[in-house]
Order: structure tokens, then C-alpha cells, then sequence
């Protein structure tokens, strides 16, 4: 007998139906053979007031079920519908349980239905969709889905969705299946029955592997291909480049800005050039920047002679991998090869995937797993962060990934290695892609320095990477822990000792395993008390976690760098101890001493490495104390930093790389290169600038309310009341794109939690986004760019190390003007290191670098020929303070501030944003 699906979506005056919400719409598609058969669109009469929000967001309103009849009407309908079928929904929890609640209430059986959920199911068989609510589904599987929040529309979208899963499923390798099949007893409902018929279908037909896809050691993988590139076209002299690449953006139907074809020039005719100078590029946001400096670059490397582009952030990184590279691809006469590189913690280690015990996994881990091993048939690259962020993949990194210190795979997976597959692609790449971070940590050992006659670097976001060098190159111990696993690796000897003092045949043992146990000891106790000394530091301390500043006097009166000499000295003796006991008798082949004893020594390697930085004399280096309480357990981090790596920096960019471009819309502060060239280490740099393509003065307004309290007299309770009083008035009535930024996690919280009452309450069709609530910070950018209205709050990275492309934002909101909090550590050691050189550090650095952020945000705004932008600043410092014409030099020329009350405001930037 032919099984039936019943596609089911409701739309109800709410979501709790113990709570009095009822059903207000019943929408149900009939699924046979992969076949629609039926469409049923059921208008309810709840019996009681629709809300407004829930009017907003169906379009159903309260004179639409006036005449409509009630549930108990339709009951018997619905539930003989139903009989015989398997239920499915998307979220099929809601769906289910609400419409049996219905049922039981009006005395109708309960519903004893077979489920299957194609949220979950969705999840597992596409596992690197950025989100999986049903409105971008449809629009990412092309599903018809006219209107959404209609529950015959939704029905009808799940449906369609429904088939692609099981196509999806069916074609699956038969190895993948069987895993998926024995992983599935975790899924919920019934999505198991999924796959075991996907199984047991596929175990019949017995299918051919589909094509690039191969099978080894119980693991369907994807073929892994380089490209070859062409390169005659670099035999052909270019003398004009912006003409050829006029040609290829009109091809592409881009827009053709003057500017950005001049730094196109500007950057071809570097790269040929022999100069010693390296250059600095300032170009303003919205002129094309990365497309600007690609183009260029693409008809100057070679695998020989790369260029390597390095960005802020991972996720900066991936966007121009999936969308600048993508575009500049189908710009291109020929083949280019381009890799991105990232750390190797990031890569998948098949060997230690291949010996999971799945039998042995949690059902999260499960499910995890299920969409793993269907992303293994997709995936080149074997970078988890392909992976879905709206799912955490903590035990990823945890169990599956390469270590830091790993190798890659020898044997029977050498040839499949993920790791060496993407080294040995960026040996034969003309372009790499990496970001700040993964620079700052490999520029000494990057395999590709090795392969290549020169490379350039084109360092995009340049103004960041001093700050990202700095935070790459910072030492810890955690004493704490290293002290705890000092502890349970003494009784652990103890026990191992007695043990071998009972065999007969173990005396010669006896004295090598008492001095290791007495070396272990002794190390345990000068760990306990640098605790103890360190402890004094925290006092004034109060809060689960923190940091504190060492400074100078502490160090000397409590003898901090004597103690750090003892402990590494102690370290030192503790491993000669364990290498002359485990040298004996075997001792390394035993296999309960010898992964205990191992993992230690590689613990006390690493610790005895950055040990050194806390006692050598290093002129700048600032020390910083990190603390966290876990109930009754404390728990010590002693992080050691240099104020200055502008020489290091300079010496290795120098060292590593034929010519340098350094990029940037914020690379001069007071209209000067100083305080970069600074930071940097450059004496001397070639200049450019390019201007915005657009009429700033025209399409940018910035306002300043004067009905509000100063915000730095406020604390964050009245601070956030305040900002949400001002996105009611002025902003949530726009019912357009906001992002507003934080200098406060805690502000933004707060604020987070008293605008999402206000909303829901008022302005159901905006989507609130909230670092740190809302998902990653790759699905908040995905959810933000498809979002009719949206209010994203955000902190850090979002004043300047997310890309909002397209116009994205139209009104930009500063809470506080962007200066790092002063009584942060590394803040504080600012401080004393400028105040030891007679200077100001609020002036030599704080200063600049709120400017540079100011400006980095204000350029999210107009990004395109026909966008507009506003600005509301919260902090009448801009206009108020002794530095205030400081930072209005950050502000695009021609643009003033206008000050206004709430309503003066609301009703220009209505009449600006309209036109």
C-alpha cells in the first residue's frame, strides 16, 4: 500500500495553547508516490480576539473568521484527513502537538500519527545552509511559496521541500546511508523511518556511486581537484588596465566607478613596478575596494609569483572566498586557481573520524555526525566551518579536528588528507586568501614561502593587523590547570609505584619513579603557591571571572619573576625525571603510563616554552592576571604581551614578501599616514587616496538628539531604557535595516532584552539580531541581509570587521562613542608605558583608535549609487568634548551634525530615506 505524507501547517493567535490560543488557519498537503494529490485551506473561527501582531504577520484578520466556522465544526474533517497518514511539518512539534491539544479539547481522539520534522531532516541533509527557517529554504530550493504565514502556502512550500529531501536522501552513497540509518534512532519524531527506507530502498537498487564521489575505508568522500590555470595571458603587455577592466565589469553588467578604476591602475602599476617603497592605499567606503585590488592581482600572479590577500576577520575571508572570488571568476578570460588558507584546527582529521565509536555517541553528537558524513560527499576542503553555525559543533573542534601541533596523515589516508590537500593547493595557486590571525601566527613557517620565487601581499583591513599581531603573539600559562594535572599525575604515580613495589620483579624501578614522583611534587607546590602569591593581586576583585593588571610593583614585591625562574627550572628536572623512568623497563610501551605520562610532558613542553617570556627583561612587555570562579574552584591564567611589534612587524613583512599594499578606508588619523606608518614599522610609504564615488553631502545625514540625558551620566539600566525609547520613536517606525553598536556587552544585553518586549508588542515585522543571542556571526549577517526590517545590535567586530555589501544598513545608531574601556589590562599598560615617555596614552592611542573606529562605521553606510544613509549618535561627546573636532575630521567631508528633538528627527530622516 501506497504510504501518504500529510504536509500540515497551522497558523494560531499564538503559540500556547494552554494559554488560551487557538487555531486560526489549517493548511494540509497530500503527498502519494512523490505526488501532490490533495490541497486543503481551512479558515478557522478561534472564538476569540486575534492580535495585532499575529494580524501583522498572517494578514489574517478578525473580520477574515467572522464567518468562518469553528474548530469543533471542521474536527471531524481534519482528523478523518489525517487518519492513516504520516504527519509532517516543518517545526513538527508545534504543529502536532497544538492540533492535538485542539482535538482532545472538543472530543476527538488524540492523534496517534507517525511524525517526521523537516527542520531536522532539513539540517542533516544540507548541513551548510546558513539558516533553515522555512521563508529561506524557499527561496534557496526555488519552492513555491507565495505567501508566507499562510498555512496552505507553508504547507505547500514544505511539501516541495519534503521531495528534496528524499531525492537528496535516495542519492546518497550507499556507505553514507548505513551510517545515517544506524545514527538515526537519535532523531526525533520519526525521522528515522526517513532513512531506513532511504537504506533499505538504496541496499535494493544498489546504484552506481554518483560522479566524483569515491569510497574509502567505510567513508564516501569527494574527489579533491586542482585546476589548472592558463597563463598566456600574462605574455600580453597591459599598459592601459583600466580599460580592460571596463571590459570586463560591463560584461558583467557592474557598475563603472571612476575611483575604483583608478586605484585599479594605481595597483597594477605597483605590482610591476620595482620599487623598494611599499604602499598604502586609503579608499573610501563604497568605491569597490576588494574587486578593486583582485582584478589587478588576478592578471599578475602566477603560482610562482603569488599574491597573497589577508582580511580582519575569518568570516571577512570566507565572504570574499563566496562572494568577491566567485564574481571575479566569472569576470575572467581563464582559469585562475585561488585557496584559503586557514588553521589547520579548522580541518576535519579523517583518521580520528574514521575510529569514532558511533555506537558510544550522545544524540547530539549523533545528529552531528549524520550531517557530517553527508557533508564529506560535498566538501573539498574538509574546513568545518562549511558547516552550518546554527548547530553547535563544539565537539568538532574537540574530537575530529587537527591539533595545532599535528602532522598530516601518513598511510592510509594520506592521499585523502584535507590538510595536505589545501597545502598542496596553495602551492599551485596564483592567489591565496587568508585572514589577520592566521598570518600573524604562520608568517614564519607558511609552506608556500618555500614553493614560490616571490610573493605580494595586498593586507586588506591593514589598520587592524598591528592590533591582531599583538593578540597572536600574547604567552599564557594556565597555572591552575597545569597544577591540577600535576596533582592527579602525582596519585596516579603513587598507585603506579606501589604497584610495581609489590612485583618482584619491578625493584629496579623502586629510586627512578620515586624522583619522578618527588619531581612532580615539587613542582605541584611552587605551582600552589604562585597561586597564592598571585591571589593578593585580586583583593578588589569581585565577579565570577576578570583580569588584573600586574604592574611593575607587584611583580618586584611579591618576587613574581624568581618564582616563574623556580618553576621552570622545576619543570626542567620534573621531565628529566619522567625521560630516565620511562627509558627503563619499557615503560614507554606500557599502555597506562605511557599516554598519561606523554600527554603531560607535551603539556609541559608548551608550558616551559612560554614560561621563558615572564622572566626574560624585554623592554614594554606589560603582564596581565586572568581569574574565574567556578562555584568554590579558582582558576589562574597569567598572560605576559609586548606593547610594541611595530619592528617585528616591518622586519617580516620585509623578509617575506616582494612588495606590500597596505588597504584600508581608516589609515590616517588627524589626515595623517603617522600613527599607521607607526604601527607598522614603515618609515616611508607610496600614498594613495580615492575618494567615495558618491555625493556624501547629499546622501548621508548624521543627527545628534538634545532631549536625551548625556549617556555617560547614566548607568546601563537607565543607558539602555533610554537607547530603546530612542529605536521606538525614531527608528522601528522607519521599518528599514538598523545596526546599532555597542562599546558594552552588558549595555547591549540589556538593551537586547527590554527591545525585544517593545517589538513584539508593536512592530512584529521586524527582525531583532543581537550578537551573542541570535546565532553566529555568519547566520545574523545572512538573517540581516534577507530581512525586509531588521535591528541588529552589535559590538566589536561590527564597527569594523563585518562587510555589509548592497546597502544593507540604512541608519546606523552609536550608543557611545567607540573608545576601549581605560580600565582594561592591556589599556592600563598603555598607560604606564606612554606615561614612562612623558606622553598621554588618551592622545597617542585611545584617541586614534576610537577615531578610526568611528569612521569604519559610518562607512556601513552608502555603498551603492542609490543608497541613502543616517546616522544617530547617542553621545553628545562628538560635539560636547575637548577632542570633539578630532573626531568630526573622521566624518565624510561636507556632512555637518544636525541636533533635533526625537520628533524633528524622526519626521527629516522619514522625508530623506523616501526619496
Amino acid at each position: 500500500m501506497k504510504k501518504t505524507y500529510a504536509i500540515v501547517d497551522l497558523e494560531t493567535t499564538g503559540s500556547s495553547f494552554k494559554r488560551g490560543d487557538r487555531i486560526i488557519q489549517f493548511g494540509c498537503t497530500l503527498l502519494q508516490a512523490d505526488e501532490i494529490i490533495q490541497e486543503i485551506n481551512i479558515t478557522i473561527n478561534p472564538g476569540r480576539k486575534i492580535p495585532d501582531i499575529i494580524e501583522k504577520l498572517t494578514g489574517i484578520k478578525n473580520k477574515d473568521v467572522k464567518e468562518a466556522p469553528y474548530f469543533e465544526d471542521v474536527c471531524d474533517f481534519i482528523y478523518n484527513t489525517l487518519e492513516g497518514c504520516i504527519f509532517v511539518a516543518h517545526n513538527v512539534h508545534f504543529d502536532y502537538h497544538f492540533l492535538d491539544s485542539s482535538l482532545r479539547e472538543v472530543g476527538m481522539p488524540p492523534l496517534s500519527l507517525p511524525a517526521m520534522d523537516t527542520v531536522e531532516l532539513t539540517k542533516i541533509l544540507y548541513p551548510t545552509l546558513s539558516s533553515y527557517r522555512l521563508g529561506d529554504l524557499s527561496n534557496y530550493f526555488v519552492l513555491t511559496h507565495d505567501n508566507a504565514h499562510d498555512a496552505a502556502s507553508d504547507a505547500h512550500a514544505t511539501a516541495e521541500l519534503f521531495l528534496q529531501l528524499k531525492k537528496k536522501a535516495n542519492n546518497l552513497p550507499l556507505v553514507t546511508l548505513e551510517k545515517l540509518n544506524f545514527l538515526s534512532a537519535h532523531c526525533q519524531v520519526d525521522n528515522d523511518s526517513f532513512f531506513h527506507e532511504s537504506y533499505e530502498t538504496a541496499k535494493e537498487i544498489r546504484s552506481p556511486l554518483p560522479q566524483q564521489i569515491y569510497v574509502k575505508n567505510g567513508l564516501a568522500l569527494k574527489e579533491k581537484e586542482i585546476l589548472s590555470e592558463q597563463t598566456a595571458y600574462r605574455e600580453k603587455e597591459v599598459t592601459d588596465f583600466s580599460k580592460v577592466a571596463v571590459r570586463l565589469m560591463e560584461n558583467q553588467g557592474l557598475e563603472i566607478r571612476a575611483e575604483q578604476l583608478e586605484m585599479m591602475q594605481s595597483l597594477f602599476s605597483f605590482h610591476q613596478a620595482e620599487t623598494a617603497l611599499n604602499l598604502a592605499i586609503e579608499a573610501a567606503p563604497g568605491i569597490g575596494k576588494t574587486l578593486a585590488y583582485l582584478l589587478p592581482a588576478a592578471y599578475q600572479a602566477t603560482p610562482k609569483n603569488k599574491v597573497l590577500i589577508s582580511t580582519s576577520t575569518l568570516l571577512l575571508q570566507e565572504q570574499i572566498m563566496d562572494d568577491e572570488i566567485t564574481r571575479l571568476r566569472k569576470m575572467l578570460p581563464f582559469e585562475l586557481q585561488v585557496s584559503s588558507l586557514k588553521g589547520k584546527t579548522n580541518i576535519i582529521h579523517l583518521e580520528k573520524l574514521a575510529a569514532l565509536a558511533l555506537g558510544s555517541l550522545t544524540k547530539r553528537e549523533s545528529l552531528i555526525m549524520m550531517s557530517v558524513f553527508v557533508w564529506l560527499t560535498e566538501t573539498e576542503s574538509g574546513d568545518i566551518s562549511e558547516l552550518s553555525q546554527a548547530q553547535n559543533f563544539d565537539f568538532l573542534w574537540e574530537k575530529l579536528t587537527f591539533e595545532s601541533h599535528e602532522a598530516p596523515l601518513k598511510g592510509k589516508w594520506a592521499n585523502d588528507d584535507f590538510f595536505a590537500f589545501n597545502n598542496k593547493k596553495a602551492e599551485q595557486s596564483s592567489l591565496i586568501v587568508t585572514n589577520h590571525s592566521f598570518l600573524s601566527h604562520h608568517i614564519d613557517d607558511l609552506a608556500i614561502f618555500y614553493q614560490t620565487e616571490s610573493i605580494d601581499l595586498i593586507l586588506d583591513e591593514a589598520h587592524q593587523f598591528p592590533r591582531v599581531y599583538q593578540d597572536a603573539h600574547k604567552k599564557t600559562v594556565a597555572l591552575s590547570i597545569l597544577k591540577r594535572r600535576l596533582k592527579r599525575f602525582g596519585y596516579f604515580l603513587r598507585d603506579f609505584r606501589e604497584a610495581i613495589e609489590k612485583d618482584a620483579n619491578g625493584d629496579s624501578l623502586d629510586y627512578d619513579l620515586f624522583n619522578l614522583e618527588f619531581a612532580i611534587d615539587q613542582l605541584y607546590q611552587e605551582c600552589a603557591y604562585s597561586e597564592e602569591v598571585l591571589m593578593r593581586s585580586l583583593i578588589h576583585e569581585v565577579g565570577e571571572k576578570g583580569e588584573v593588571y600586574l604592574d611593575e610593583n607587584f611583580q618586584l614585591e611579591n618576587g613574581m619573576k624568581n618564582i616563574y625562574k623556580k618553576i621552570h627550572r622545576y619543570i626542567l628536572e620534573a621531565r628529566l625525571a619522567a625521560m630516565r623512568c620511562l627509558d627503563k623497563s619499557c615503560l614507554r610501551n606500557d599502555p597506562v603510563m605511557w599516554p598519561r605520562a606523554k600527554a603531560l610532558l607535551d603539556d609541559l613542553d608548551t608550558v616551559q616554552v612560554n614560561l621563558q617570556y615572564f622572566f626574560q627583561e624585554r623592554a614594554g612587555t606589560y603582564q596581565v592576571l586572568h581569574f574565574a570562579w567556578d562555584k568554590d574552584l579558582l582558576s589562574l591564567e597569567i598572560e605576559t604581551n609586548q606593547i610594541d611589534y611595530s619592528g617585528e612587524i616591518h622586519s617580516k613583512i620585509k623578509d617575506r614578501f616582494k612588495r606590500t599594499v597596505y588597504l584600508s578606508s581608516t589609515l590616517k588619523v588627524d589626515k595623517s599616514l603617522d600613527y599607521f606608518k607607526n604601527k607598522i614599522g614603515e618609515a616611508e610609504l607610496q600614498e594613495g587616496h580615492f575618494d567615495s564615488p558618491y555625493n556624501l553631502s547629499e546622501r548621508l545625514r548624521i543627527f545628534l538628539p538634545d532631549d536625551i540625558t548625556a549617556i555617560t551620566c547614566l548607568d546601563d539600566k537607565r543607558a539602555a531604557s533610554q537607547i530603546v525609547l530612542t529605536l521606538r520613536e525614531i527608528v522601528l517606525p522607519q521599518q528599514r535595516k538598523a545596526l546599532v553598536l555597542f562599546t558594552s556587552n552588558r549595555l547591549l544585553e540589556e538593551v537586547h532584552n527590554q527591545l525585544k518586549n517593545v517589538v513584539s508588542a508593536e512592530f512584529a515585522g521586524t527582525e531583532i539580531l543581537a550578537q551573542g543571542f541570535s546565532g553566529s556571526r555568519r547566520r545574523m549577517h545572512n538573517r540581516f541581509m534577507s530581512a525586509d526590517a531588521a535591528i541588529l545590535l552589535g559590538s566589536a567586530s561590527y564597527w569594523e570587521g563585518i562587510d555589509f555589501s548592497d546597502q544593507a544598513v540604512e541608519i546606523l545608531v552609536i550608543t557611545r562613542l567607540p573608545f576601549d574601556p581605560p580600565h582594561r589590562p592591556e589599556n592600563v599598560a598603555f598607560q604606564a608605558y606612554h606615561q614612562d615617555q612623558g606622553k598621554k596614552a588618551f592622545y597617542e592611542e585611545f584617541l586614534p583608535r576610537a577615531m578610526i573606529r568611528l569612521k569604519q562605521g559610518i562607512g556601513r553606510l552608502v555603498r551603492s549609487r542609490n543608497a541613502r544613509g543616517v546616522v544617530i549618535c547617542l553621545d553628545d561627546r562628538l560635539i560636547k568634548s575637548n577632542y570633539s573636532k578630532r573626531m568630526q575630521l573622521m566624518l565624510p567631508e561636507g556632512v555637518g551634525i544636525k541636533v533635533a528633538d526625537h520628533d524633528e528627527i524622526k519626521t527629516e530622516i522619514q522625508e530623506f530615506l523616501k526619496k
